[in-house]
This record gives structure tokens, sequence and C-alpha cells, in this order.
């Protein structure tokens, strides 16, 4: 068999491997960020499953971060979800990234679908960082008051994180009152054992 030529030896452009990894990846996010192209949510499944593993194994990618962002313009379910977990890792010990989030997060808390809804308002609330707590008092109040029953218990949690994040916050928003009311009087049976397993949470024992 004939020896493979040192062309036929190295990865196509898609399957960057090497020293510059992180960059040709940065390249190929940016190339397909605002794609409409055929096949397009398919290569930036399988970018954002590269970026993920590498940030699994503790290789930093935070400085994709930009990329991951614009190419999220997407209403791929799986893309959104490994966006959000990518965004979630590096926003809470990056709080200057974390501002970089916020827009779209927002956005797609408006979402027509509930699961994308229900999935950026957990992922805004779970940023952790204390000076951008003014941009849930929107989404979480908006969250308690949605048609479905998955985006009403994110927004629920997300109260909870609220009102450890920044307990003023929370009830000047009157968020202790909105959350007894949603937990005791809400349709879904969920919410009356989410009742009981709050019991113990200081927020609900707040005056009202």
């Amino acid at each position: 068999m004939a020896p493979q030529t040192q062309s036929q030896r190295l990865p196509p452009p898609s399957q960057p491997s090497g020293k510059g990894e992180v960059g040709e990846l940065k390249m190929q996010l940016r190339q397909l960020a605002g794609s409409r192209a055929p096949g397009v949510e398919d290569l930036k499944r399988e970018l954002y499953k590269k970026v993920i593993s590498y940030m699994t194994v503790g290789i930093d990618v935070s400085s994709l971060f930009s990329e991951m962002v614009m190419c999220s313009a997407t209403s791929d379910i799986v893309l959104k979800k490994m966006c959000y977990l990518y965004v979630g890792n590096y926003a809470r010990v990056h709080p200057d990234l974390a501002l970089l989030t916020i827009n779209f997060l927002l956005k797609d808390c408006q979402d027509d679908d509930p699961m994308i809804r229900g999935l950026a308002l957990r992922s805004l609330c779970s940023l952790s960082v204390k000076n951008l707590v003014e941009y849930l008092v929107g989404p979480l109040r908006a969250g308690l008051q949605d048609s479905n029953s998955y985006v009403r218990t994110v927004a629920a949690i997300g109260v909870l994180k609220l009102y450890h994040i920044s307990p003023t916050t929370c009830t000047e928003s009157d968020f202790p009152v909105a959350l007894k009311a949603l937990l005791l009087h809400d349709p879904d049976a969920q919410f009356a054992g989410l009742f009981f397993l709050c019991q113990g949470c200081s927020v609900l024992s707040l005056p009202i």
C-alpha cells in the first residue's frame, strides 16, 4: 500500500486538531453565525459538541464566548441546550462575560416555544451574578404567569435563586406574595408538592 501523503494525513477544516484547535473553532463558528444555508444547524451541532467536550475535560474555551452566543440565534432546541450549558459554565466565573448573554437570554425568555422559554429563564437565573439581578425581575414575573406549567415551575425556582442572590430585590418586587399564591393555587398538581418542599425556605416565611 502506498504511503499517505502529507495532504492525506491532515484533517479536513471541519476537524481541527493540534495547537490551533480553539482558534480554528472560533473561525468556523464565525463562518456559521447568521448563515441560513442548508445543513448549517447540523454543522453548528458538531462544533458545539466539540466545544462542550473540550470544556468538560478542562480545556479553556472561554475565548469562544462571543461566537457561541452569535450562533445561538436558532430554534434548534439541542443547540440551545448546549449553548446554555456553555454560557452557564463561564458566566459564573467571568461576570464580564455574563453581560454578553443577557440580551439573547431575555429574547429567548419570550420565545414561542415554552421549552426554550423555560430553559432560557433557568439559564438566566443560574448566572448568579449580583449586579445583573435587575434583569431577572421582568422575566421572572412573566414566568410566574406563563401559560405553560414548565415555565412557571422554572420561574418559581428562579424566585428562590433570586432571594438567595438579592433578598432585597426579591421582596421589593413582591415575589414572596406571587410565589406563595402560585404554589398554593396553581391548578397543576406538581405545585402542591413543590410548596411542601419549599416550606423551609426563608422567602415563604416572609410576612405577606
